[in-house]
């Protein structure tokens, strides 16, 4: 990863200039990634595209191309050595020729044009034992107490740990979470302990769906309680919701998912994806619907009814091919009766990476992978406060987030190197500036020291600024952010705030939610 470009106070108070970046994000390189429940790496995605395959993978953060591998070879390595007894939850390990056969297929059915895929690296296949109880994840560190993962993850998709749940979050809205939970079911009486803004998918509420707007809370189901036969699948209803103007960019989301199957992972992939898919008149949803349509088929009715997606032929068979590898690494798991092992967050993370991979173009996960989004905070009159990680400058930053965020975005935090932030004010007429945000957090921050012979302070403008120019920071992104939602933020009157520390001591620390299901 190229080191991120730095908006630099000009002054001792912090003033900052444009920077630009150093260098173009690269051409992602293709490789194949399969992890299971004793692997938990956040990793960034290398795509690769072909008529015959188009897989996304993953690869060490530090680097941005790895050696191509097949999907055959990638299962095959997990397979015992040929001097083992072969076990029956292993895949065999291709013979040579079947692997020269392969690679020359794949060579040969590459797009018109395109340039030839690096040779497959095969890796010697491991002697593995018998399945045993899978080993416990390794968790990312998390950022913050709510909203990121590890600043230096460069995945589209990020895996947090917070009060014993892991979860994925998108680089491009975190405030939207898909939580999978082996086994989780939910009925009309524990329902409200999910609190507002729930969306639980593919049959985690175990009666029917439903749309409860008062409640913030919502169904998207078609098994129980409905007539099955023209009840829509659950992707294609999540796409519906979208449509409707189901307000995702407003406050914290969480997605509830019992098993991530391809019906409930392209309904994640959907909702959490809502900014993309309703931009420039729709044109990635467009992209991406009849794949959406054609699984929403199948689930609902069966392989033998794809007529009712209603694709032609061409378009069919495209919307196939994607199906079939996207359901290629899940096929595989359970035909090996693995499924039941493999870490499900991880699994659900690669899912959503490869779903970028089949149902986006190249350009526009490179543009979005420009751009993660750390966490955000509310602002007076419903704007937001937004923790940017980016190579990009300050100036072009914001003109893309204008683009994304429209007249709701606020202020930006940009961070431009370790410990390093740049502060920028897009809306003037907040009731202040950021010349308060400065004094707070000169206040708070560990490293700001006034007394030095030249200050070391955050400062600069009214409407841009920075962290202290000798040290930096001392605090985290998280904490910047609520430091703004306190300064700019709406006025909490004195009573509520009282009556909100009132309950919180009587109700004490008893979780909201139940205890999440051993893994």
């Amino acid at each position: 990863m190229s080191e991120p470009a730095q908006a630099m106070p000009a002054t001792p108070g912090g003033a900052v200039a444009e920077t630009e970046p150093d260098a173009t994000p690269a051409g992602r390189e293709p490789s194949v990634r399969l992890q299971t429940s004793a692997e938990s790496t956040t990793t960034r995605p290398k795509v690769a595209e072909t008529r015959s395959a188009r897989v996304v993978t993953t690869s060490a953060v530090t680097s941005r191309a790895t050696p191509a591998e097949s999907t055959e070879a990638a299962l095959a390595a997990q397979a015992p050595q040929a001097t083992a007894e072969p076990d029956s939850t292993a895949l065999a390990a291709p013979t040579p020729q079947a692997s020269a056969e392969r690679e020359s297929t794949a060579l040969a059915a590459q797009e018109p044009g395109a340039a030839p895929a690096e040779p497959a690296e095969v890796r010697a296949p491991a002697a593995r034992e018998a399945p045993t109880t899978p080993a416990e994840p390794t968790s990312p560190t998390e950022v913050g107490a709510d909203v990121a993962s590890a600043m230096t993850a460069r995945g589209r998709y990020r895996i947090v740990e917070r009060e014993g749940r892991r979860f994925v979050v998108s680089g491009n809205a975190p405030n939207v979470e898909l939580h999978v939970e082996r086994g989780l079911s939910i009925d009309g009486g524990s329902r409200k302990r999910y609190g507002a803004r729930a969306i639980f998918l593919d049959g985690v509420y175990t009666g029917a769906p439903f749309c409860d707007n008062e409640a913030r809370q919502y169904s998207l189901d078609h098994h129980a309680g409905c007539v099955r036969t023209f009840t829509l699948a659950t992707c294609e209803q999540a796409t519906v919701m979208l449509l409707q103007g189901l307000p995702l960019s407003s406050g914290a989301w969480t997605l509830w998912v019992n098993d991530p199957d391809l019906d409930s992972m392209l309904a994640a992939w959907v909702l959490m994806n809502h900014v993309e898919l309703l931009r420039d008149d729709r044109a990635l949803l467009r992209r991406a619907m009849p794949a959406i349509r054609l699984e929403g088929v199948i689930d609902a009715h069966g392989t033998d009814r794809e007529i009712l997606a209603a694709l032609p032929d061409d378009a069919l068979a495209a919307a196939k091919a994607q199906l079939e590898r996207l359901m290629a690494i899940e096929r595989e798991l359970k035909a090996t009766r693995r499924w039941m092992e493999v870490d499900w967050v991880e699994y659900a993370r690669e899912q959503l990476e490869r779903m970028d991979a089949e149902l986006m173009p190249d350009s526009a996960v490179d543009a979005l992978l420009e751009l993660q989004e750390v966490g955000r905070a509310a602002l007076f009159n419903d704007r937001i406060a937004v923790l940017i990680e980016s190579t990009l400058g300050i100036y072009e930053v914001e003109e893309r987030l204008k683009e994304r965020y429209g007249a709701t975005l606020g202020v930006i935090a940009l961070r431009t190197g370790e410990h390093r932030y740049t502060l920028r004010l897009v809306d003037a007429f907040l009731p202040r500036n950021l010349e308060a945000v400065y004094k707070a957090l000169n206040r708070v921050d560990p490293k700001a020291d006034a007394r030095a012979t030249s200050p070391n302070l955050w400062g600069g403008s009214g409407d841009i600024g920075g962290a202290p120019r000798d040290t930096g920071t001392g605090l985290g992104g998280q904490e910047i952010l609520n430091v703004l939602a306190d300064v700019l933020g709406p006025r909490i009157p004195w009573w509520r705030r009282l009556w909100t520390a009132l309950l919180t001591r009587l109700r004490g620390k008893r979780p909201a939610l139940p205890p999440p299901r051993a893994r």
